[in-house]
């Protein structure tokens, strides 16, 4: 189902404006933007993390919450990815809350769950619709693609452009973005039918995009572990 919203811009100071012009690929912090010193080349600089927040190479490939086999290789790489959020992959995913659903709602039985917070505000976020669109439709069904954003219906609603296919929700309060520990957006996250994190990130962070083949990837297993069900004595 196709959406059509409106875009709604804040005022950016020209600091802000130039580190946005100056990546092409980065995430939008929804907490003011700082700089620090010693990044990563392989980092983009305008949204760099506090010296606590967990990346996804701080963690082992199969951490005891894992529901893969060890020979099963992560679809996350495990070094060199930036995240924008506290690092959930492997744990139990908080409990989907939504406000309101302002597409249909999605039926998510026995499905895998793309689930990414955005705003109308934030340029990338906007600059992975595409990209989200795509997954949509051709995996709809096995996989749920849901954005979800903090800001109000009113706001949301005047989103016009790009046009969003998948479902779409607000969350005034950003229950569950909150508990993920999201501070940069577009942040995702892939939720595996068992309800346990299998992907999270920018879905177009350079060297580490969302694409048809990670989702592919990712999607196989489940189908692996049904069949080996259904052909068990």
């Amino acid at each position: 189902m196709r959406r059509i919203l409106s875009i709604e811009s804040n005022p950016v100071n020209l600091p802000v404006m130039m580190a946005l012009a100056a990546l092409a690929l980065c995430g939008c912090s929804s907490q003011k933007v700082t700089s620090e010193e010693g990044v990563s080349s392989e980092t983009p600089g305008a949204e760099t993390a506090p010296p606590s927040v967990v990346r996804t190479y701080d963690i082992p490939r199969f951490a005891t919450n894992s529901p893969f086999k060890t020979e099963y290789k992560s679809p996350v790489p495990d070094k060199g990815k930036r995240l924008w959020a506290r690092s959930c992959l492997w744990e139990k995913a908080p409990e989907l809350t939504v406000e309101k659903w302002l597409t249909d709602k999605p039926d998510a039985e026995g499905k895998y769950l793309l689930i990414e917070f955005w705003a109308t505000w934030c340029r990338q976020c906007r600059l992975a619709i595409p990209r989200l669109n795509e997954l949509h439709v051709r995996f709809g069904d096995e996989l749920a693609v849901i954005g979800i954003s903090d800001e109000r219906e009113e706001i949301v609603r005047r989103h016009k452009e790009p046009i969003m296919e998948f479902h779409v929700a607000i969350d005034t309060q950003g229950r569950m973005k909150e508990k993920m520990g999201v501070f940069g957006i577009p942040h995702a996250i892939i939720v595996e039918p068992g309800g346990h994190v299998v992907w999270e990130g920018f879905p177009l962070l350079k060297g580490h995009e969302l694409t048809d083949q990670v989702v592919e990837k990712i999607l196989a297993v489940g189908r692996n572990q049904r069949a080996a069900l259904t052909n068990s004595p």
